[in-house]
């Protein structure tokens, strides 16, 4: 609730504080004191248009500042910390400033933080309902409408509304996935149609793991075999001599080993040391023996094989086009896998989204960067290849080490690696394992989708049940609203006005249901049934409003109702009923009221009176909280014009001790009425 409300330079006031209490807060003050910038100012304090011309002559800018007592756990405060702002004192009052400048700039303020203008009209919307001939209605919105007819239903409609909204999100969630598989359906199918494409060439050629560096090193033999047999028999001759020559003329590594080793012998009986190196020539023999039988086993199992070369070479050529076209490729995911670290030689994310295209000709995967580094050794000088281990110079193969082959010598030693970043056959069988899950998960959409759509329709049939319940609650509770609201309107000299609530269907079910609500009122017999901002004049509509707020006390969260001109064109009895309903609805919620009737006046709990100086203008003690004698003197004013009137005093004491007697009275009522529900409520019986 409003606390305080300090004002400066706006209108006629100069300088102005409004002490406020619980309750019933009346203002009151002579034809153009200010009573109305009172309510301007709350309404510019709550977000409403900075109008510049409301800028006091003389004043630099108009400034309103408001102190309320608010939930420090509700939805204001978490408002207020999200935008930076603090509450004051316990963590339970929020201080709110708007100022305008003569120029027409506005700041705004909660909390001590500038804030967005936009944040004092949402807080608003929790905080206060200021109701006047010139303000915006909060009750003129069809959704606050259909929220407080909501409220007023009671407990069995919330529980309903409940489990609506409940199915109404599960509903959604379905049909937004069914919609999404659905709109990319044609795109789904070319890129199953893709994959499978795909995975039908890997299936065909059925590559191994390694294969492709396997059939390098074999290529690179095969291409190579009279160099290699060649190496082998002349290396065997440097070693171990050529026995088909018949001639021991030429020196050979054996013989001369052997030649060494029994000079040694000769004379090591002079020297133990020529002794122990005769000893090691002997074990170099043995070992250069060993090679030379080795490189003879060698040179007589190379071959040249013409035709498993062309075999091999063939067999490279597929497993390269294979690696160009899916080495690259990135890894497919179904669209609900998390990637695995270090899948795939690229580094990309997993192609799992619909739409992924293949490379080259429409296949899986991303094409190549420029060149053909993909096909790893293929002839031509291309990575990949492995060239003769001890090969000398200028003959290393294509598979050099700058190129990212590793040599392997005889033997068959040192396989080829790739080098990094370069595609290779166990990128293409990652690639196929990817698309084959992805594959599974496209093929199943169809099932998917059937799915769905059998839940989809189970949550629309739920749905619709209960939007059914929705609007048979909401049409009971309308036309107890509008008995009530009549019955008021009646009481507050509209008795011929009828107000209804026209609960129509929707076009489609929404998040509240199946219903739009939309309070109308026909002013006198005969006349149709308008929205209440067409259907009321300006002073009828501050009665309509005072009646509706009286019904809906309870049900509207607003903490704070302010009502401007509500007894325009009331008095007598008529003004009698106003002030009555102000002071019901006071027990509900604070509420403030301007006004020129001494009957509203006296039913107030706080009195609050403008005063005019003579220059015209209100100073900053012009605003006055009114003791008992200050009220009489203030409503013999309202009533005779004239403070001092015997006559008038007496008639304001009266008007003050009767509705003192009767707010006693209502109070009564109402405690005991709270009693007997309580009661009830202990007993277990049906309130």
């Amino acid at each position: 609730m409003l606390e305080e409300v300090r004002i400066s330079g706006l209108g006629v006031i100069d300088q102005a504080v409004l002490q406020l209490s619980p309750g019933f807060n009346v203002v009151t003050g002579e034809t153009g004191a200010g009573k109305t910038m009172v309510v301007s100012g709350l309404g510019l304090l709550f977000g409403g248009r900075a109008d510049p011309t409301r800028v006091r002559p003389g004043a630099e800018r108009a400034a309103v500042d408001g102190r309320l007592r608010i939930d420090p756990g509700g939805e204001v405060a978490r408002q207020v910390n999200n935008s930076g702002g603090d509450l004051d004192d316990d963590g339970a009052t929020l201080v709110l400033s708007r100022t305008v400048s003569a120029e027409g700039r506005s700041r705004a303020y909660a909390g001590g933080r500038a804030v967005p203008v936009s944040l004092l009209t949402y807080l608003s919307d929790d905080l206060i309902a200021v109701h006047g001939q010139a303000d915006q209605q909060q009750l003129l919105k069809p959704g606050r409408q259909r929220q407080a007819l909501d409220r007023f239903a009671g407990p069995e409609l919330s529980r309903v509304l409940g489990e609506y909204q409940r199915a109404y999100q599960r509903h959604q969630r379905v049909r937004a996935e069914l919609d999404a598989l659905a709109a990319a359906a044609r795109e789904r199918a070319r890129e199953a149609e893709d994959l499978r494409h795909g995975l039908a060439e890997v299936e065909r050629l059925e590559p191994a793991e390694g294969e492709d560096l396997d059939l390098a090193a074999e290529a690179e033999r095969l291409s190579n075999a009279d160099a290699l047999r060649s190496a082998a028999t002349t290396a065997h001759r440097a070693l171990a001599g050529d026995p088909s020559a018949g001639s021991f003329e030429q020196a050979d590594a054996l013989g001369l080993l052997g030649s060494a080793r029994q000079a040694l012998e000769a004379a090591a009986q002079h020297d133990q040391a020529l002794g122990s190196l005769a000893a090691r020539l002997a074990e170099s023999a043995y070992l250069v023996a060993d090679i030379a039988a080795e490189l003879a086993s060698y040179a007589d199992s190379v071959e040249a094989d013409p035709v498993r070369l062309a075999a091999v070479q063939e067999r490279r050529a597929e497993l390269s086009r294979l690696i160009r076209r899916y080495g690259s490729a990135p890894v497919p995911r179904a669209e609900h896998a998390s990637p695995e670290p270090g899948e795939g030689v690229s580094g990309e994310p997993g192609a799992g989204a619909a739409g992924a295209r293949l490379p080259e000709g429409g296949h899986a995967g991303a094409g190549m960067p420029g060149g053909r580094h993909g096909e790893a050794g293929a002839p031509g000088g291309e990575p990949g290849g492995t060239g003769p281990g001890d090969a000398g110079p200028g003959d290393a193969g294509p598979g050099d080490a700058a190129r990212g082959g590793g040599g392997s010598g005889p033997g068959g030693a040192g396989a080829v690696v790739p080098a990094r970043g370069i595609p290779d056959l166990a990128a293409v069988l990652s690639w196929a394992k990817g698309a084959a899950e992805r594959l599974a998960e496209l093929e199943g959409d169809d099932d998917r989708i059937a799915g769905l759509r059998d839940r989809e329709s189970e949550l629309a049939g739920e749905l619709a049940a209960l939007a059914g319940q929705l609007t048979a609650l909401r049409k009971e509770a309308a036309a107890r609203f509008e008995a009530a609201v009549t019955q008021e309107l009646t009481a507050l000299a509209m008795p011929h006005a009828r107000l209804t609530v026209a609960v129509s269907p929707l076009p489609e079910l929404g998040p509240h249901g199946a219903d739009e609500v939309e309070i109308r009122l026909s002013a006198h017999p005969g006349a149709p049934a308008l929205p209440l901002h067409r259907g009321a004049s300006g002073g009828e509509l501050s009665r309509v409003m005072l009646a509706i707020e009286v019904v809906f006390a309870g049900a509207d969260p607003v903490p704070t109702f302010v009502f401007d001109e509500v007894d325009a064109g009331v008095g007598g009895k008529a003004a009698v009923e106003v002030g009555r309903r102000l002071a019901r609805l006071a027990r509900q919620a604070q509420v403030i009221v301007v006004t020129h009737l001494p009957q509203v006046a006296a039913f107030a709990d706080t009195h609050l009176v403008v005063e005019k100086s003579g220059d015209g203008s209100v100073t900053s003690s012009g605003v006055v909280r009114l003791d008992e004698a200050g009220r009489v003197r203030e409503l013999s004013r309202m009533l005779a014009g004239l403070e001092d009137s015997e006559f008038g005093r007496a008639h304001a004491s009266e008007l003050l001790a009767a509705a003192a007697a009767e707010r006693a009275s209502a109070a009564a009522a109402a405690r005991a009425a709270a009693g007997d529900e309580a009661a009830a409520s202990a007993a277990g019986r049906p309130r």
